[in-house]
């Protein structure tokens, strides 16, 4: 961590847990509430961009960009925290996770496993460091302040929004 101030590394730290929390339960739990609403599912896909993203003949270009989004954060933050590390290292740990999470989903029969998956949850942590890059040219030194407070701004809203969607939808 190359912070100088201590409660700067511990608050990314906390917006970095929340959003491992989310993560894990958007990938592998589905949102769901209670043990009986995940689905019990069992797929695996190896062929990039085949069957997974085309629906009714077409591409679905959505999936693509969700799967992208939802790890450019993780891209963020290791590189909050590992500003040093070899660029590769960094995308390395993010393919690693993905796949961790695509042979969980096949064990466990809670998803269909697929290897687009893991390419555009790479991608999505590759844009993630070249945003941090491209962040820490403009600001140095507050780069890190700026994803806590950015990362905690956004999770603050997912948890609403969530929340509201559950509410309007009868599900607490």
């Amino acid at each position: 961590m190359t912070w100088k101030n201590e409660k700067k590394s511990k608050a990314l730290l906390v917006v970095f847990g929340i959003y491992l929390a989310l993560l894990v339960w958007c990938i592998l739990f589905k949102f769901a509430l209670r043990p009986e609403e995940i689905p019990h599912l069992r797929g695996i896909n190896l062929i990039p961009y085949a069957a997974s993203v085309v629906v009714n003949g077409k591409v679905q270009i959505s999936e693509i960009i969700e799967n992208m989004l939802v790890f450019l954060p993780f891209g963020l933050c290791i590189s909050a925290f590992y500003p040093d590390s070899e660029i590769q290292n960094r995308i390395l740990l993010a393919s690693g996770l993905s796949l961790f999470f695509e042979v969980t989903q096949y064990i466990f029969a809670i998803g269909a496993s697929d290897i687009t998956d893991v390419i555009d949850n790479t991608l999505g942590a590759v844009i993630g460091i070249l945003l941090y890059l491209g962040m820490k040219k403009i600001w140095k030194e507050k780069t890190g302040k700026i994803i806590t407070i950015l990362g905690a701004v956004l999770e603050v809203l997912f948890l609403a929004l969530l929340f509201f969607t559950f509410a309007a939808n009868g599900m607490f």
